[in-house]
């Protein structure tokens, strides 16, 4: 062997370490919001006394917007921390990332997207966040698994890092995209006290969207650029478990085992999507698959997967991101499961597929009444609607006409959503026939997602709609 063929790597390898914390190409918004949960978490558990368990909830994405761990907290009276991140990340850096927050008698929730099960290798974010921003909890993961993370960086980012380093050096400049805590806390502070308005500089995904427990507090629909491309979405399973999943599961609860944690699957959220694939029996035997795929390896999910269904109009922009609202949905169903979730095994060897999307449906039935709290002010109108037709159905059953003007009806009930106008339905009656609407314009994705019934063909025009009922002889009112 040449001894090029030997420095080649070893020069790699030290290019590679030279630029460590270096390329601003990676997902920083990543580490502002790691850097700004872990000073959240330091400050709430300071007094915490040594011998208090804490849920430790851990995931990508679908955990980053679904998990409200606040919320988690108040319904289960245990401390519960929220270390959602990126579905991108692979499980080692996932855990990694928490590991120092996990103490004895401590129990480790994970409600992994599908993708990490099926996954075969590390991914290229796993990687590039390692060598940017999560190489510092790197002790945390088993050498044998630490090596393939470093080797399946790209070379050109790798390089890229390193000139961004010289540049850093020469320019005098930081090297990386790093903020301290100190920053990001005042800045943090000075958005909340503007009421949430946050610069240009901002968006949705980074921690401007926080609250004080480390959760999103997305009150927002599905931006305009997006509408058009998320009906086209398909909710998300996996029948699979690879071998590089399997290891990784079994290593980490072998690990947190030995500190006296513990650690359990349960399910991601589960967003319906505009194709009903939750209603059909495949994907219940897909996901039926998953937990037999589990339980085989001592890894059981945990929890009745019904219960992390959220219906298609709490969706935000992804198969796997909820805004406030889904989020509060899927938090209350953890949350239920929580308490005793150690003995709540997903029964799979029971489980019938077609049992199950009829469930499925049944859910998705109980939430077209939305469900409190409501956040959104298009929520409360339909609630709203939804009485008004009843005292309208039961004044015509009686007289055998309907009403010439609405009953009584509150205009100002209150809703999370700042700044929403209140409820100022319009309604026309001749007697025989009636219709009953509610106009809006920012609202009209949302109600058509998961009331396209209750939409007005007549008023929907362009940006602006109209929802509520009618009878059929006022259709074209």
């Amino acid at each position: 062997m040449s001894v090029a063929a030997v420095m080649a790597p070893l020069v790699y390898a030290l290019l590679v370490l030279f630029q460590l914390g270096s390329w601003n190409g990676a997902q920083w918004w990543l580490n502002d919001i790691l850097t700004l949960r872990r000073a959240f978490y330091a400050e709430l558990l300071h007094n915490l006394p040594a011998e208090q368990r804490k849920t430790i909830i851990v995931g990508g994405s679908a955990t980053l917007f679904g998990v409200d761990s606040g919320a988690i907290e108040r319904t289960t009276g245990e401390p519960t921390l929220n270390f959602g991140l990126h579905a991108g990340l692979d499980i080692d850096l996932l855990l990694a990332q928490a590991s120092d927050f996990i103490d004895a008698n401590d129990r480790v929730v994970l409600p992994l997207e599908f993708d990490h099960y099926s996954r075969p290798s590390v991914t290229d974010l796993s990687a590039e966040s390692f060598l940017a921003f999560l190489y510092p909890f790197a002790g945390a993961i088993p050498v044998s698994r630490l090596v393939p993370i470093a080797l399946a960086t790209q070379p050109a980012s790798a390089m890229q890092g390193v000139a961004d380093h010289l540049g850093a050096l020469v320019t005098g400049h930081p090297a990386g995209k790093w903020r301290s805590a100190a920053a990001l806390l005042e800045d943090w502070r000075q958005i909340q006290a503007a009421g949430g308005a946050a610069g240009p500089e901002h968006n949705p995904y980074d921690y401007s969207t926080m609250n004080a427990h480390g959760d999103k507090a997305l009150i927002l629909e599905t931006p305009a650029s997006d509408q058009h491309s998320v009906g086209t979405l398909i909710t998300p399973s996996s029948a699979a478990l690879t071998p590089y999943a399997a290891e990784a599961l079994t290593s980490w609860k072998q690990t947190l085992a030995n500190r006296g944690a513990g650690m359990l699957l349960t399910w991601p959220v589960i967003i319906e999507d505009d194709s009903g694939t939750i209603f059909q029996a495949g994907y219940w035997a897909s996901l039926i698959a998953l937990a037999r795929a589990a339980d085989a390896i001592g890894m059981p999910l945990h929890c009745d997967p019904i219960n992390a269904i959220v219906p298609v109009q709490y969706r935000y922009d992804t198969v796997y991101h909820t805004n406030a609202k889904g989020q509060a949905i899927y938090s209350a169903g953890l949350a239920a499961c929580l308490p005793g979730i150690e003995t709540n095994v997903f029964d799979w060897k029971n489980a019938n597929p077609n049992e199950m999307a009829a469930r499925a449906k049944a859910r998705i039935a109980a939430l077209k009444q939305p469900p409190d709290p409501l956040v959104f002010g298009y929520e409360r109108n339909i609630r709203q609607l939804g009485a008004l037709h009843d005292a309208i159905e039961a004044e015509h059953a009686i007289s055998g006409r309907y009403p010439a003007a609405l009953p009584p009806f509150d205009p100002d009930v209150s809703v999370v959503e700042v700044d929403t106008a209140p409820f100022q339905p319009v309604y026309r009656s001749d007697g025989q026939n009636y219709k009953l609407v509610s106009p809006g314009s920012d609202e009209c994705f949302a109600v058509s997602e998961g009331w396209p019934e209750l939409i007005d063909p007549i008023q929907t025009k362009g940006e602006a709609c109209a929802y509520g009922y009618w009878t059929a002889g006022a259709a074209n009112w």
